[in-house]
């Protein structure tokens, strides 16, 4: 298979007297135990022969070289070594001013991606052209190298093309892969070529391969082509396609498409397993993508895009050894996540904005795809175009006094029920006042007013409002102490204490009005709250040794404590008690070092004595040699009487060259485990392997991912 991509090794900067011989005006630099010149202008040099010039030194026992004519022999076994490349060979010619050169049973090691090419002929036989005769091209190190690829023949052209006559992929000896002539592009960038393939076993989809061919399209583009056949699914096509223009500008886009040879079966309680809901699609695809675009008058674009064919797909080719989670990871190059693959909802956004110091302008468009039941009347409202201007807050004159504004408009569609368009306008003015240096309160007010022009079809429209006012105020201070401190390489130590009391009163009008669709007037309601908070953090302070200081915030812990007023005035039905208290909350997050995350919250509610709800994460990595390192992840969710989930993760790197990993994500509250993958990987000097297996609720897969050092890999990140 690695076979098709031989032009790995011919770099105009790594196959090139260029760079081995030089091509500036340093002289070369000889001794030897012996030195004759010669008066037809030939210098011979005899015994342990070095020839230096910057950081290329060439060693031999014999060299002789012709001034006039700028031809340079060497004899009886040298080696060149340039940068770290090393160039080996029985007896070699160079033409200095030419800088064309032929090697005898010549070895070239490349260091930087550990190449090594060798051939009874090397020449140089043009600027930019080579001959290569019984070539051998490996990473492995030694003479008998695990794989290989051989040729009788290859001629390159840098920037150009090449061809190998009988091209042969072999391990150890023997050849696997046999092509008799071959074509293929001699790029100094990116290489286009095939990857290693995956192979494996499932239980939904049977025999499973997948060879994915890497595309470079040019220095800002390229694409990755996956071919996989599933044998009782068929035929599936995938694309991955990625630009990166600038530092602000880049996108990563995924497309799958399947014609499904299998029929779903309601009456197949596997199948129900999936779903219990109907699909009549043959044809199954899957579209995600997410760009960051920097455009012209300072407009930023952010897009994020995620439509699928059907609910079933997701749960069905979404594994983690062959589906997303093997692709490169979206949520973290961008910073936004993915919607998990049982949502009901797959929503596309798209939005511009131009940013300022003075105000933010943005305009947007999302669209929500109905991916669970395909019967079901789909009233999703979809704000396809929007439209939001912002006046941040802005001291009035010399005042103590500030103003804010935030407009939108959006127009709404459904496929069932009333369409039309919003607007709503919202100013807000605030006062800070500070008593002494440690106490601030700020009190606020806020009024909004929503218009909407409703579409009630067969051209009747229709138009209401909506109103609230809002008021509150905060009343906060800042105590903070340093400690010294030597410890993690810390020098100091700062604990601040932040306490707040805040209260918050919204009377919406308008509240007998019905809104077709989401109006965050209704969300929001009636509020009458107070509420009391205490942040704690710790932020350490490292010095190094140029005098230069840096800060990290190690820990942060929050805790807040809110009284509905509302609630206590509550009218009640007899029996009912009211619930004025709401649970006490806490966050936490611990990030004492660069390997360490952990993040956790909990909310405690005092009438049932009992915790509502909880999460907790902690991501922990240790660096080990050779740029790997060892991790460990646990995620822990739990909402009172709807789901208790835990999910954990780890990847270990051991003795010999061999690896270990697994992930498990269990329902606590049915007992079960809703999915388990589980690989072991091999990594020698120049090749790997990883074995996988995972289980579900309702499939169980096995895969097999192959890797060559310099020639791709196509092994799942853990």
């Amino acid at each position: 298979m690695c076979a098709f991509r031989p032009q790995c090794a011919f770099s105009r900067d790594r196959l090139s007297t260029d760079s081995l011989l030089g091509d500036d005006e340093t002289p070369w630099q000889i001794t030897a135990k012996s030195l004759t010149y010669k008066d037809n202008g030939v210098v011979i040099a005899e015994g342990d022969v070095v020839i230096t010039k910057g950081q290329q030194s060439l060693n031999a026992q014999e060299a002789v070289y012709d001034t006039n004519t700028g031809i340079a022999e060497v004899a009886k076994g040298f080696r060149l070594e340039s940068a770290g490349d090393i160039l080996e060979g029985e007896q070699g010619v160079f033409d200095l001013e030419n800088r064309t050169g032929k090697i005898t049973k010549g070895r070239l090691f490349l260091s930087e991606n550990h190449f090594y090419v060798s051939g009874d002929v090397l020449e140089k036989t043009g600027e930019d052209s080579y001959l290569i005769k019984n070539c051998q091209l490996t990473t492995c190190d030694g003479t008998t190298p695990d794989w290989s690829i051989t040729g009788s023949e290859i001629r390159v052209t840098v920037e150009g093309y090449g061809t190998v006559k009988h091209a042969a992929f072999r391990v150890r000896q023997t050849p696997i892969l046999y092509l008799p002539y071959m074509i293929f592009p001699a790029k100094t960038k990116r290489q286009s070529g095939l990857l290693p393939p995956r192979v494996g076993y499932s239980t939904l989809n049977g025999a499973d391969m997948e060879v994915p061919f890497f595309w470079a399209i040019s220095d800002q583009t390229d694409a990755t082509f996956y071919q996989r056949y599933m044998t009782k699914r068929g035929y599936m096509q995938g694309l991955e396609f990625r630009y990166l223009l600038d530092r602000d500008s880049e996108g990563t886009f995924f497309f799958n498409i399947l014609s499904d040879n299998k029929e779903k079966d309601l009456s197949d309680p596997d199948d129900v397993k999936i779903s219990p809901f109907r699909r009549s699609n043959d044809t199954r695809y899957w579209f995600l993508g997410k760009s960051d675009q920097s455009l012209s008058l300072g407009v930023e674009l952010r897009l994020d895009a995620d439509y699928v064919s059907d609910q079933d797909y997701l749960r069905e080719f979404q594994e983690e050894l062959f589906g997303l989670t093997s692709r490169p990871d979206l949520v973290n190059k961008f910073g936004r996540p993915v919607q998990e693959k049982r949502s009901a909802l797959r929503t596309s956004n798209l939005r511009l904005s131009r940013d300022r110091d003075s105000y933010s302008l943005q305009a947007g468009s999302s669209f929500s795809e109905q991916a669970a039941d395909p019967d079901l009347q789909d009233e999703t409202s979809q704000p396809l175009l929007g439209l939001n201007f912002i006046l941040p807050t802005e001291q009035v004159m010399d005042f103590p006094l500030f103003f804010n504004l935030d407009t939108d408009y959006d127009y709404v569609w459904r496929e069932e029920g009333v369409k039309g368009h919003r607007a709503s306008v919202s100013p807000g003015v605030n006062f800070p006042l500070w008593f002494g240096p440690y106490l601030e309160f700020e009190p606020f007010f806020r009024y909004s007013y929503n218009v909407q022009w409703l579409d009630e079809g067969k051209g009747n429209m229709d138009y209401q409002y909506k109103r609230s006012y809002e008021a509150g105020a905060k009343l906060l201070t800042d105590l903070e102490r340093v400690y010294d401190f030597n410890w993690w390489g810390a020098k100091r130590l700062k604990h601040r204490m932040r306490p707040m009391l805040s209260y918050t009163y919204r009377i919406p009008q308008d509240e007998d009005v019905e809104s077709p669709w989401f109006e965050p007037i209704d969300v929001n309601g009636r509020e009458n709250r107070i509420a009391l908070s205490l942040s704690n953090y710790l932020d350490a302070r490292f010095d190094n040794k140029k005098g230069g200081v840096s800060y990290r915030q190690w820990v942060t812990l929050t805790v807040t404590q809110a009284y509905d007023i509302e609630e206590e005035r509550r009218d009640t039905e007899p029996g009912e008690k009211r619930k004025p208290f709401e649970p006490l909350n806490a966050t936490l997050q611990v990030q004492p070092l660069g390997n360490i995350d952990f993040l956790g919250q909990v909310n405690w509610d005092h009438y049932d004595q009992e915790i509502t709800n909880a999460g907790a994460s902690l991501d922990l990595f240790f660096k080990r040699s050779g740029g790997r390192k060892d991790t460990f992840k646990i995620d822990y969710v739990f909402e009172r009487d709807i789901q208790e989930t835990v999910s954990a993760a780890f990847a270990l790197n051991l003795a010999y060259g061999f690896s270990v990993g697994a992930s498990i994500k269990r329902d606590i509250r049915l007992d079960t485990n809703i999915s388990n993958c589980y690989w072991m990987g091999y990594d020698s000097q120049c090749w790997g392997v990883e074995l996988g297996a995972e289980i579900d609720e309702k499939d169980t897969s096995v895969k097999v991912l192959f890797s060559l050092l310099g020639l791709g890999s196509n092994k799942t990140s853990n």
